[in-house]
């Protein structure tokens, strides 16, 4: 195998944490928690041709929490040797001591423990160096600048880049638990200045695998990065007014965003979620699933245990309309009456779907017919117990499932429940960001806030 970047072994890593958890059980710990992480990577930005950044990044660090008498205590290690090792741990014995009780704290219930298990493939080193970086970088930007320009606007490329890393954790407990796993990430992007008459915009075209050479090829990303630039230009106010809304499928993943938020465990318990008490009830039209699955093969949000220990498994969140389940850490799922989810991280890989015909594109705009695409989110927030959505957008005036004109300087507005029951189809177009898959959202009807 490639040798990765980071400077660090898994058995050292396991090494690492065993220390720490049989120094606290020694001072008279009733649990612990031990976690590990060091990594490393190169970045390298471009710009005219030159290398403008480079930047060989490595860390490592070692955390721990200890239960005593009710009470947790945490201190963390930036140096892995043996001696620094346990003097964190004797500092998070001492800290276990002074604060308040909280019986819901503790370790994972050991018949939860992913002790073994499967554990999905995220190591594929790159093995580049940085020269190989910066030549990849400079090909990318060479290829933004031969895109062809439309009449009366000029472009720019402002940066391009490539960067790739590897990082090593390590997860062990007082109840045996000792488990480790290595990850990939690797990137490259291009960034776009479109300069028009009255108006330039900046816009990115950028793609990341745990797989190299599974990355979108530079030419892709340079002409995403071009035509987004482009479409931006001369965007204007429109009146404003209620309209069906196709959220393009790049942004679509902060509503899935929002549904896993108020889907989790702290704002349930905390009576603190715009979906609360909603599991086992309907929240969204039956044509919609929301599926989670923490074994696929080099995801992004994929692993065999989460920070307690406590594997996920590939579940629905949502099937046909209906919550089927929170997501949950032990500590919450505790004061829910419930068990843990394996969701003391987040959430694991997600992906939208919907059985009601959708497409692609521009069969989605077809369907939206005479509305707004939302193609930017520039400011607001989602309310997380209203459910109240407000945001400032850019996008696209569409009629008859043809773009008019870019849209500037106007704000939409609805709120989540109304937004999830009026779903009319999710497209065919996927987009992965981060943790979640989801094509374009064609919500039927919001509020537009324009011009009067």
């Amino acid at each position: 195998m490639t040798r990765p970047y980071a400077g660090q072994t898994e058995a050292a890593m396991r090494d690492a944490v065993s220390i720490a958890v049989d120094h606290a059980v020694g001072l008279g710990a009733d649990g612990v928690t031990a976690g590990a992480r060091a990594g490393g990577g190169l970045r390298i930005v471009v710009r005219d041709g030159i290398a403008d950044t480079a930047l060989r990044d490595s860390h490592q660090s070692l955390w721990l929490t200890v239960f005593r008498g009710g009470r947790s205590g945490s201190a963390s290690s930036s140096a892995l040797d043996a001696g620094s090792i346990r003097r964190a741990a004797d500092e998070a014995f001492a800290i276990a001591g002074h604060v308040g009780s909280d019986p819901m704290a503790g370790l994972a219930d050991p018949d939860t423990l992913a002790l073994d298990g499967p554990m999905p493939p995220m190591l594929a080193p790159s093995g580049l160096d940085a020269s190989a970086l910066r030549d990849m970088a400079v090909g990318g930007e060479a290829l933004a600048r031969s895109c062809p320009a439309p009449a009366g606007v000029d472009l720019r490329v402002t940066e391009a880049g490539a960067a790739s890393s590897d990082t090593v954790t390590a997860l062990a407990t007082s109840a045996g638990f000792c488990r480790s796993a290595a990850t990939s990430i690797h990137r490259r992007w291009a960034m776009v200045l479109a300069q028009g008459p009255d108006s330039a915009v900046q816009d990115v075209g950028q793609t990341s695998d745990r797989r190299f050479d599974a990355l979108d090829d530079a030419a892709t990303v340079a002409a995403g990065a071009v035509a987004r630039a482009v479409a931006r230009l001369g965007g204007r106010r429109i009146p404003g007014r209620a309209a069906p809304v196709l959220f393009d499928a790049r942004i679509a993943a902060t509503l899935v965003e929002d549904i896993v938020g108020a889907l989790s465990g702290g704002p349930q318990h905390r009576r603190a979620s715009f979906l609360l008490d909603t599991l086992d009830r309907p929240v969204a039209p039956v044509h919609l699933d929301l599926t989670e699955d923490p074994f696929e093969p080099w995801g992004m949000a994929s692993g065999g245990f989460d920070g307690e220990g406590v594997a996920g498994r590939a579940r629905s969140i949502i099937a046909g309309g209906v919550v089927q389940g929170y997501l949950l850490a032990t500590a919450s799922a505790r004061r829910l009456g419930m068990r843990s989810t394996g969701n003391a991280d987040g959430p694991w890989n997600l992906r939208l779907a919907s059985n009601a015909p959708g497409g692609d594109a521009a069969a989605m705009r077809g369907l939206l017919h005479t509305g707004l695409v939302v193609t930017q989110l520039l400011g607001g927030a989602t309310d997380p117990v209203s459910g109240t959505w407000t945001r400032a957008v850019e996008g696209l005036w569409v009629e008859n499932g043809v773009v008019i004109h870019p849209v500037a300087d106007i704000t939409l507005g609805g709120t989540m429940r109304d937004m999830m029951a009026g779903i009319v189809a999710v497209g065919d177009d996927v987009y992965r960001n981060g943790a979640i898959r989801c094509g374009s959202i064609l919500v039927e009807t919001m509020h537009i806030g324009g011009s009067s």
